[in-house]
């Protein structure tokens, strides 16, 4: 390290005295100088990093020394710049740590990382390619754990993505030497020109080479690179449109098959042009076909696609075959069979409709016209398959509902025209796989109709009929008619029902009965439908009644609210003393044998008149109303209790209207609200507000009797009108009431005829003074008179024209109109006719 300061010193020293013949030699010198503090400079680093635990003073030492020799290079950098020698580098100040290490760039990291990652997307597309090309090499996909047509979708997004990034390697490429080109002054612009072209030649290569990649994979035969040794696919076909609509089978895995059952069947192209090249050879081919095994032969009518799949609906084994047409160099037409593979159906579903015929068709079952009850029975399958337990799944029209579970026998019923797809699953046989096939129900001719019970009470049943298919709209007319089966007599017909055709019904009792329904098409078709009501339980009377009742203020009956007394079985009285009234409205049936008792605290109580029965309740006990109904021929009972409870109301308010509710305006009518009484003796009734129902109230006042003068509502065409009072008590309790009684008012009846005094036969001479007057009743407030001459119309105010002359100089027959008008009552027109002679 001393070495190093003498050189220090020497060079300090000298480097003012040395005089250079000419630049030259100056710049080598410095230059074999700086290659000297250079080497100086990395000793001391060396030496720093080997002893990094001196002292601290020493540690100062070398770094002033490294200070002093970075500051000695950078003024030989200087000089060198000055003596225009282009190669310099600038040597920075250098600080070092404990533990410092190299630094790498970002930049450095980037690229670094961006190249493997790209090389790596390229090394995973020449995998898959090659995978895709020779998918028995390295264990295939399955290999890998993946399938073809993911290790296909990955290859598409790989390629598309590498082609992504050379693109905008392209396009950064070009726009930083379009930039350079334009912005560069005083140097040579050629080289950003030839970028200009590297970038477009990479734009260009990325796209058509991205493409053709794209498109090539795109051609991909997935069928044909999972199955190299298969020219013809076969497919378990399940519902149309579902995700698991096709089921391949292979040798692999072979499914057990249940019939009925369709299987579809695809060509793969690639593999069948490798095939007929080896068994044909240049031989053109013009048509294909597929032989079932069952009967059916099924021809190509697309480039993969047979035309109809292949419908199994027995057990046993069907060898399928591949039948060629091909043309031969000398036009001969020849037709060459393949054998293909053996299709086992394992078992078979024994289906049969119960109400109406099925039958096959080409490729489904066929049932109808609806509706349709269909049985299917999965016994053999148990049977065939060994299965140790009846395990089984049924969804009847794929609704997604499983309509039947572990029962080798299920029947469902179809009621729209249209081809369902019935389901079966058979959990031990595979959790996942589904046996269905298409199951086509036929529409009927006549709209058909069905009718559903629903019981109610014993024998009190909800009637509801509807339409299959929606075809109800095509009713004209319909009605209902209800036979007893036991002696075929028609009990009852119901026409057009008013609630549609949904209504309740009370059959008689116990017994049989059929209900059908006859209907008429808006085309004159006729059609009907039945069904059976069985009553085998004791039935019941349909009963139907009303509460009535009435107070020492008030001794008319008035019905009572009926929902709370029927929900609740309680009467709630409002006061006592209080007399009820039991009235019954009907009993259904009601025969001969019919016996109608009624008790009150379990004593009979007489009725007073047909169905009609009294109470009085005169204390505030609870008491037990009970209403018993037999025919113990028929087996019928009803019986029915009712309680009587007490809740008296704070206020009891009453309103009556005293005299005529009923006159000719202006109709003065007495209201009474004295009669109001509370229960609560220590409160008092403080004032009363009254509401005559015209518009008109009087609010607060003391008087509990008052008079109104009502008038009729010419504006509404309007005279009747509902007074009420609200009563206010002491405590702040108030009650409504309104009167029982509307008040009438009538209109006012005016009389308006016109007299001619002087000439009572109405016919007089030219020249002859008239005198006329009006005969009326009221107030007029204006007359209009209007003679029939074509004079306007004379109009005065209230009596001041009732009397008037005319004289007429032309015969003939004149019409005269007088209009009158009253302050409070309706207008009045009256005519007449008279006549002027020669």
């Amino acid at each position: 390290m001393a070495n190093n300061e003498s050189f220090l010193q020497q060079n300090t020293a000298a480097g003012a005295e040395i005089s250079h013949l000419n630049d030259d030699v100056k710049i080598k010198e410095i230059l074999s100088e700086q290659e000297k503090l250079q080497k100086l400079y990395n000793e001391v680093v060396a030496y720093i990093q080997q002893h990094s635990q001196m002292p601290t003073e020493e540690m100062i030492k070398y770094q002033t020394q490294l200070k002093q020799l970075s500051e000695y290079y950078q003024l030989n950098q200087q000089k060198l710049k000055t003596l225009g020698y282009s190669n310099v580098q600038v040597n920075k100040n250098v600080v070092l740590k404990q533990g410092a290490r190299k630094n790498i760039s970002i930049k450095t990291i980037l690229l670094g990382c961006g190249s493997i990652v790209f090389l790596f997307l390229l090394g995973l597309i020449f995998l898959f390619s090659y995978l895709l090309k020779n998918p028995q090499q390295l264990g295939g996909f399955a290999g890998l754990g993946i399938t073809a047509a993911v290790a296909k979708d990955l290859l598409s997004g790989l390629t598309l993505t590498v082609m992504i990034v050379v693109l905008l390697l392209g396009i950064v490429i070009l726009i930083i030497n379009v930039y350079k080109a334009f912005t560069k002054k005083n140097s040579s612009k050629l080289r950003y020109y030839a970028g200009i072209a590297l970038g477009f030649f990479i734009l260009i290569l990325a796209l058509v080479a991205g493409t053709n990649v794209l498109t090539r994979i795109k051609e991909i035969n997935l069928a044909a690179v999972t199955n190299p040794n298969e020219v013809v696919l076969f497919y378990l076909k399940g519902v149309p449109n579902e995700k698991n609509e096709f089921t391949q089978i292979t040798q692999e895995r072979p499914l057990p098959l249940i019939a009925p059952m369709n299987m579809t069947a695809r060509v793969i192209r690639p593999n069948f042009q490798k095939f007929t090249n080896i068994e044909l050879g240049s031989q053109k081919v013009t048509g294909l076909q597929l032989d079932c095994g069952n009967g059916s032969v099924i021809n190509l009518n697309q480039k993969t696609e047979f035309e109809r799949p292949c419908f199994y609906t027995k057990k046993g084994n069907y060898l399928t075959r591949l039948i060629i047409h091909y043309e031969t160099p000398n036009k001969e037409k020849k037709t060459v069979p393949y054998a293909l593979r053996q299709i086992v159906v394992g078992s078979e579903l024994v289906i049969q409709g119960l109400n109406k015929q099925l039958s096959g068709g080409q490729n489904e079952l066929v049932v109808g016209p609806l509706p349709a009850e269909v049985e299917f029975k999965a016994d053999r399958v148990f049977r065939d398959f060994n299965l140790s337990s009846y395990k089984v799944r049924w969804d009847g029209n794929n609704d997604g509902n499983e309509d039947k579970i572990d029962d080798a026998t299920f029947r469902f019923t179809y009621d729209e025209a249209k081809v369902y797809y019935p389901k079966i699953r058979f959990p031990e046989i595979s959790e996942e796989l589904t046996y269905t096939f298409p199951l086509r129900v036929e529409q009927s001719g006549i709209p058909v109709c069905k009718i559903e019970l629903s019981q109610q009470k014993v024998n009190n049943y909800n009637i509801s009929a509807s339409f299959f298919d929606g075809t109800e709209r095509f009713i004209s007319d319909y009605s209902f008619v209800f036979i007893d089966k036991a002696t075929g007599k028609v009990i009852d017909e119901i026409h057009n029902t008013d609630n549609g055709m949904e209504f309740p019904y009370a059959f008689p009792g116990k017994g049989t009965y059929i209900v059908r329904m006859n209907f008429i098409t808006t085309d004159d078709k006729k059609g009907s439908c039945e069904t059976e009501a069985k009553l085998l339980e004791k039935s019941s009377f349909n009963v139907n009644y009303e509460v009535h009742a009435s107070s020492p203020n008030d001794m008319t009956y008035k019905k009572m609210d009926m929902d709370p007394i029927l929900q609740k079985k309680t009467i709630a009285l409002p006061e006592i003393p209080t007399k009820l009234k039991l009235k019954l409205i009907k009993i259904e049936p009601k025969t001969f044998n019919t016996k109608v008792n009624v008790f009150l605290d379990d004593k009979p109580v007489v009725f007073t008149t047909e169905g009609e029965y009294l109470f009085d309740i005169t204390d505030a006990k609870q008491h037990k109303i009970k209403l018993q109904i037999q025919d113990k021929v028929r087996g019928l009972d009803y019986e029915e209790n009712l309680t009587t409870m007490i809740g008296l109301d704070d206020v009891i308010g009453k309103l009556q209207v005293i005299g005529d509710s009923v006159g000719f305006e202006p109709f003065e009518v007495t209201l009474d609200a004295s009669s109001s009484r509370l229960n609560d003796p220590a409160d008092q009734i403080t004032y009363f507000t009254w509401d005559f129902g015209d518009g008109q109230q009087q609010q607060k006042v003391s008087n509990g009797v008052i008079k109104h003068r009502y008038r009729f509502d010419y504006t509404k065409n309007n005279g009747t009108f509902k007074p009420k009072v609200t009563v206010y008590t002491q405590k702040g309790r108030s009650v409504t009431v309104e009167s029982s009684n509307l008040v009438v008012v009538k209109k006012q009846l005016i009389k308006l005829e016109i007299n001619p005094d002087s000439h009572p036969t109405q016919e007089a001479k030219i020249g002859d003074v008239v005198s006329f007057s009006l005969d009326f009743n009221g107030l007029p407030k204006k007359v209009s008179r209007d003679f029939g001459d074509g004079t306007p119309a004379h109009e005065c105010e209230g009596r001041t024209c009732t009397e008037m002359t005319k004289t007429r100089s032309k015969k003939g027959t004149y019409r005269i109109n007088v209009k009158m008008d009253f302050e409070d009552q309706q207008s009045i027109e009256q005519t007449m006719e008279f006549r002027i002679r020669e």
